[in-house]
């Protein structure tokens, strides 16, 4: 079942270049959100490696989460490319098969298109992302998933569809 976003006017600080996202615990901004298990790169499923190594040989994979959504499983496959980047690839299994939904890294605000930022701003007035997360469906449309905190600490996401010609504020969670 898709979930609702609650569009509030809030409060929080805007992201800055090297700011870290994540809060004064330690916990990555957006984390809450989320119902992810922790997997050892060797307790891993060999096929939803190797679909990761197939796609981007040139990340060193160090850290895999497992959940579900949608009640499908998904595998989400993080590692640093030779630039340095931080990068995850989401995989989702499609029956027997395991199949790279999206790829993900964090960006800063001033990396986004203006017109995905005008967007925001016209559906979420007032909302300063403490952490922006641009997925790469593989298709051409990018979904821009901004994350924040409420002065008492609750964690909002908002999304922005965006195909390099028009940018669209999503109500509801992207699915794949």
């Amino acid at each position: 079942m898709k979930k609702s976003y609650l569009i509030a006017l809030l409060l929080a600080s805007s992201c800055a270049a090297g700011e870290s996202t994540s809060d004064e615990n330690g916990q990555e901004v957006g984390a809450s959100l989320n119902d992810k298990t922790e997997v050892a790169i060797g307790d891993t499923p060999p096929a939803v490696l190797e679909t990761a190594r197939a796609l981007r040989p040139d990340i060193a994979f160090t850290a895999v989460e497992k959940e579900v959504r949608n009640g499908r499983i998904y595998y989400d496959v993080e590692g640093t490319n030779e630039a340095g980047q931080e990068i995850e690839l989401d995989i989702m299994q499609d029956g027997d098969a395991w199949v790279v939904v999206e790829i993900q890294r964090d960006i800063e605000f001033d990396e986004t298109p203006s017109l995905v930022r005008d967007v925001l701003a016209e559906n979420a007035p007032g909302v300063a992302p403490e952490r922006i997360i641009e997925s790469d469906q593989g298709d051409g449309v990018i979904i821009y998933e901004f994350f924040d905190r409420t002065a008492d600490g609750v964690e909002n996401k908002y999304e922005v569809k965006y195909d390099g010609e028009t940018a669209v504020f999503l109500t509801e969670e992207w699915v794949h």
